[in-house]
């Protein structure tokens, strides 16, 4: 899909409701990706065409040490950057109106969630379904446990494990073990 203005604009911090200009393009990138995602997710492929199917979805050649295990859930697709032998399993959900990046050896447990989009504090503009975003960027060598929340804007740091439940809602060091609601340190590796 082409980009329009509206992706500068969440880029910028800014923020884009139904009343915003360009909203019909955000709501057409949401189609596109849900017709996408119901493909990838129902469809009886082989490991080649399910890595086609993923790489259709996130509009690049995805690498083939990488496994994404359906069912998989993202709003975009497109705002998703996925390294080198990335292990994602079953049930996860990354909202990637912000950019989600994902470095090299990267291991993800079933069930996590990935969240870079946000909403006003102002319940006015809620009306107006706003959303603005964050980016999240996982470094290479991460392992995350099964159900972990990651929320806008956070850096989970090279080597570090997330503990399985745990609510990420700040940057982690790298080389250190984190667990919790929210998720602290408690060790260095």
């Amino acid at each position: 899909m082409e980009r329009s203005a509206v992706w500068d604009i969440l880029r910028s911090g800014g923020d884009v409701g139904r009343n915003s200009p360009d909203h019909v393009d955000y709501d057409r990138a949401l189609t596109e990706c849900v017709e996408k995602r119901i493909r990838y997710n129902t469809t009886p492929f082989s490991a080649e065409e399910r890595r086609a199917a993923l790489s259709d979805l996130l509009g690049y050649q995805v690498d083939e040490r990488t496994k994404v295990v359906p069912p998989f859930h993202c709003d975009i697709g497109t705002n998703i950057k996925l390294g080198k032998n990335v292990l994602i399993n079953y049930d996860c959900i990354l909202l990637d109106t912000g950019e989600i990046s994902i470095g090299d050896n990267v291991l993800i447990g079933p069930g996590t969630k990935i969240v870079t989009a946000k909403h006003p504090l102002n319940a006015e503009k809620r009306r107006d379904w706003s959303v603005s975003c964050d980016p999240i960027r996982i470094e290479e060598d991460v392992w995350m446990g099964a159900g972990v929340i990651v929320l806008p804007g956070v850096t989970i740091g090279a080597r570090s494990v997330v503990g399985a439940g745990s609510v990420v809602t700040k940057d982690v060091p790298p080389d250190t073990i984190v667990a919790g609601n929210p998720a602290r340190i408690l060790r260095c590796l």
